[in-house]
């Protein structure tokens, strides 16, 4: 197990990682154990995975890193964002495959980001703003590793994950080479207040399970009802490939070519017929309410490997 921690005071947290890697230390006791799904794809480019810890203030956060272990070259990294409440492993497929085509790749929980997370914190102390800051220390810590090349770091985030990326990207957009967005969530304090708007607003609480789809504390309700996602995302100046569902009924289409009008080198590419959620991995709970099975993996992920190439 390697442990990477990127520990930084409060006012460090707010800034953009750079290339000082003074902010991760890696203790003496360090090690690596291989993970159980470790790959052999074939004989010029092995893949294995190896559980990978970052550290964000007092939150251990944990995750999986695919990547090839038998070359001293550094290599791309793409870090993915899972959406909301579901975990890392929503997203070890789309790891895995991407290690495939010669990147390190990271997934990890957010802390607080599921009920099957295991990051530290609760579900009830995750916003938006805290998983920003969960992937800034996650991306401090990858940018660190010595099999990594930091000036070529991508993003990749699905749903609530897409806006996490995209709202550091704006934030940071010198420390990476690009970001690729699965249907993001950019209607988020839309979707907040109309829930919010079916109950009782002098009481917001706790909202609990939102017919299977996601979890909203009072901090969460609190942290984004107001706030203007598109005053805070669409300048990224680097490659942006977003791609979306032509049916999606939670995240519409139409806020995905909104931002692909916003950013200046954005492709927006429509998955026919997809709804929210590109396979069972990722549509978590609400893939029964919405009565959506389809796997779309083998039309997205050769976009993916065509933009990441480029």
């Amino acid at each position: 197990m390697l442990w990477c921690a990127a520990i930084a005071a409060a006012p460090l947290l707010a800034a953009c990682s750079d290339d000082d890697n003074d902010m991760i230390t890696l203790p003496d006791d360090s090690g690596i154990q291989n993970g159980a799904d470790s790959i052999q794809t074939d004989a010029e480019w092995a893949v294995d995975s190896v559980d990978l810890w970052c550290r964000r203030d007092t939150n251990n956060i944990y995750g999986v890193m695919y990547y090839n272990a038998t070359t001293s070259e550094p290599q791309p990294a793409v870090v993915l964002s899972h959406s909301s409440s579901l975990p890392h492993a929503s997203m070890k497929g789309y790891a895995a495959q991407i290690a495939r085509m010669g990147y390190a790749a990271y997934c990890f929980d957010f802390c607080g980001g599921s009920d099957e997370s295991k990051s530290d914190g609760a579900m009830d102390s995750m916003t938006v703003f805290t998983e920003v800051e969960d992937l800034r220390a996650v991306v401090r810590t990858v940018k660190g590793l010595p099999y990594v090349d930091p000036s070529r770091v991508y993003l990749l985030g699905s749903s609530q994950g897409g806006l996490v990326s995209a709202l550091l990207a704006d934030e940071c957009p010198d420390d990476f080479a690009g970001m690729v967005l699965f249907y993001p969530a950019f209607n988020i304090p839309e979707m907040v207040q109309m829930f919010s708007n079916l109950g009782s607003m002098g009481n917001i609480g706790n909202w609990g399970d939102l017919s299977g789809m996601m979890t909203m504390s009072e901090a969460y309700i609190n942290s984004i009802k107001d706030y203007d996602v598109w005053a805070h995302v669409g300048t990224f100046p680097k490659p942006v490939c977003i791609i979306h569902g032509t049916k999606d009924i939670v995240v519409p289409i139409a806020n995905s070519e909104k931002a692909a009008a916003l950013y200046p080198a954005a492709t927006l590419h429509k998955i026919e017929g997809a709804n929210h959620g590109f396979n069972s991995a990722n549509l978590g709970s609400m893939g029964a309410m919405m009565g959506a099975s389809a796997d779309y993996d083998a039309q997205v992920m050769p976009i993916v490997e065509a933009f990441l190439k480029k």
